[in-house]
């Protein structure tokens, strides 16, 4: 399938657009969500190939209008997918014969741990705006088109710069950037700083979909401007054998007066605690906030209350050091900081059978506000860092070797690659989860 790159905001009319898909709460599902304005009912047709779209979903419609002065409206459409064999390919087309239909589209159903076929290929990234990104997207299509395309995609926060800009317009231009790949692969995703407009509310309701399949049974919903919304601002799922936790790091920042917090810790120490690592060997936390960084004041006291919580209480590190989770990866600071093992700032300098968690910063996947250079020496705890415009790929090959690598966009003098080119990499090897 040709994937086509959108370089121009398109406006909202009667026809499906900003259209991305996420996880189901099980193999058997996937979710799917897209903004049409439309009095007519929609649905999603799909079905085991191009021409035979044989099975339907109706969908949950949601309107949402922008805080802005203009009242821009985008009604969104929210449907699964179900009954889906694991690993299987599906196509697929949403909207209405009244009022049009989507192109048809493909996905690959999750896998079952019977059905995984290794090697299973994440490509992650951070801070990813309009302005920049442009060479990164350009160059994860190539990769998706030239047959290695990823099984899933994680977005660690910072969208669009910002979903809220130009009355909400910008946001649309953003979900329809990036439709050519999540229309494709499985676009998850975590909340950061630059949602919190209307109490990010444009976060809250361009990822329904998420929220749909795995908000937390205990705290099922989270407040915005546009009123109460299923919680996507932190959440778990499995792909493969691997098991993610997406939390929002801005709870210490904008709610640390609020039961959100506590909330936040206790959903995340109870979802370690059930976490069966004979299935899901590995654990992968989330979030946009690093707790460790070394290029500039955000790596005081704001990485200080990640880590370590309010008053000292509720602090993420102490959740990675009590349920032994492999990685932390965030994003925020607008650069690429791969860390050793580290806890309490202290390290042994291993990625083999490592105590303590690794934390990544990839947050360079290109936006407004540039380059995040580093101001403060390098660190011991650090093993590689660097300020150029890239992504991140986590290839995962059995239950004891996880292989990291990430891509850089462009030399010293920001000028752009013809193709990205790897600039770190290293084996994660722990046979004792």
């Amino acid at each position: 399938m040709k994937f086509v790159m959108f370089t121009a905001a398109v406006v909202a009319g009667s026809k499906p657009e900003q259209i991305h898909i996420a996880l189901g709460p099980s193999p058997t599902s996937m979710a799917v969500q897209w903004s049409q304005e439309t009095t007519s009912l929609t649905k999603v047709k799909y079905g085991p190939t191009a021409d035979k779209l044989e099975w339907t979903a109706d969908t949950a419609v949601y309107p949402f209008t922008d805080g802005g002065s203009e009242k821009h409206l985008n009604t969104h459409h929210v449907a699964r997918m179900t009954s889906l064999s694991p690993s299987e390919e599906y196509f697929y087309k949403v909207g209405n014969k009244a009022d049009g239909w989507s192109d048809v589209f493909s996905f690959s159903a999750a896998p079952t741990q019977e059905t995984i076929k290794f090697p299973v290929r994440f490509g992650i990234w951070g801070d990813m705006g309009i302005a920049n990104a442009s060479a990164i997207l350009s160059e994860v299509t190539d990769v998706i088109e030239n047959g290695k395309s990823f099984d899933m995609i994680l977005h660690v926060g910072d969208f669009a710069y910002n979903m809220d800009n130009d009355n909400g317009h910008l946001g649309d231009h953003f979900m329809n950037d990036i439709q050519h790949i999540a229309t494709k692969i499985p676009y998850m995703v975590d909340v950061g700083n630059h949602e919190v407009a209307y109490g990010f509310s444009h976060y809250t309701e361009r990822f329904r979909l998420i929220g749909d399949s795995f908000a937390p049974r205990d705290y099922p919903t989270v407040s915005s401007s546009d009123g109460d919304g299923f919680n996507n601002w932190f959440y778990s799922h499995d792909y493969a054998n691997v098991h993610f936790v997406a939390i929002s790091t801005e709870i210490y920042f904008n709610y640390a007066d609020t039961d959100l917090l506590k909330n936040q810790y206790d959903f995340i120490d109870a979802d370690l605690k059930l976490v069966d690592r004979a299935k899901t060997p590995w654990v992968v936390v989330h979030g946009h906030r690093p707790c460790y960084c070394s290029c500039d004041d955000d790596c005081g006291d704001d990485a200080a209350l990640t880590r370590e919580g309010v008053d000292g209480k509720f602090g993420l590190e102490e959740l990675l050091h009590k349920h032994n989770v492999d990685l932390y990866i965030a994003g925020h600071e607008h650069n690429y900081e791969r860390m050793f093992d580290v806890y309490k700032n202290e390290t042994t300098k291993t990625t083999t059978n490592p105590k303590e968690t690794i934390h990544i910063i990839t947050g360079d996947a290109g936006g407004p506000e540039g380059h995040e250079v580093f101001t403060l020496a390098q660190p011991e705890r650090t093993a590689f860092r660097t300020d150029g415009f890239g992504y991140s790929e986590m290839t995962v090959y059995n239950d004891t070797h996880l292989h990291w690598q990430q891509f850089q966009g462009e030399d010293k003098n920001d000028k752009m690659f013809g193709n990205a080119a790897v600039i770190d990499q290293f084996w994660l090897v722990n046979e004792n989860h």
